[in-house]
């Protein structure tokens, strides 16, 4: 069975990283993935005022921005009702994939984190699940806003949140907000 194709050309993307050489990596993979819309940041100040500003496909961020770290940029992205990118898929990157540094991440609202160095085919991967499997956001009465981390298993929803298999405390009563809306699904080619 072969993948589907995504179509990034008219997608938005913002990506904030420190480091000026994962900046061009970030960058050379999406234009070769191609797309055609892509905005860098080196500060997750200037990343937050960007995701305030600008409507955004995708945001793919590193952990340890100066300023606002990148915990800290999804979290506020998250629980800001007036922010156009609140329900924007986000990748997390770091170069420290600890257990804790991967629960920070789920935990603020993150989509993935991906461990640099990254490859195309990782990130392709990620895009690829996104576009297949949006998974509706949620505000928690715990302080969780993010995509839902529950699984559905023969179709019955699941209370196991990923590798752990037990309940997260947010996930008690969601509240559902929009879908992530119609350019993640465009990224699909049919």
């Amino acid at each position: 069975m072969t993948k589907p194709a995504l179509n990034l050309q008219s997608l938005r993307f913002l990506v904030a990283d420190g480091n000026s050489y994962f900046q061009t990596i970030l960058y050379g993979i999406l234009h070769a993935l191609g797309a055609q819309h892509i905005a860098v940041t080196g500060t997750g100040d200037e990343a937050l005022a960007r995701s305030r500003s600008d409507v955004t496909d995708l945001l793919i961020c590193d952990w340890s921005l100066p300023e606002v770290d990148g915990f800290d940029l999804v979290r506020r992205i998250r629980t800001d009702s007036h922010n156009p990118n609140r329900y924007t898929p986000v990748i997390v990157l770091t170069s420290h994939a600890q257990a804790h540094t991967v629960e920070r991440a789920r935990d603020c609202g993150a989509n993935f984190v991906l461990a640099k160095p990254i490859s195309p085919k990782l990130l392709y991967d990620r895009l690829l699940w996104i576009a297949e499997d949006p998974r509706p956001f949620v505000m928690a009465p715990g302080g969780y806003n993010g995509p839902d981390r529950r699984f559905k298993k023969d179709g019955a929803s699941s209370v196991e949140v990923e590798r752990r298999g037990r309940p997260h405390a947010a996930a008690a009563s969601p509240v559902t907000a929009p879908s992530l809306g119609p350019a993640v699904a465009a990224m699909t080619l049919h």
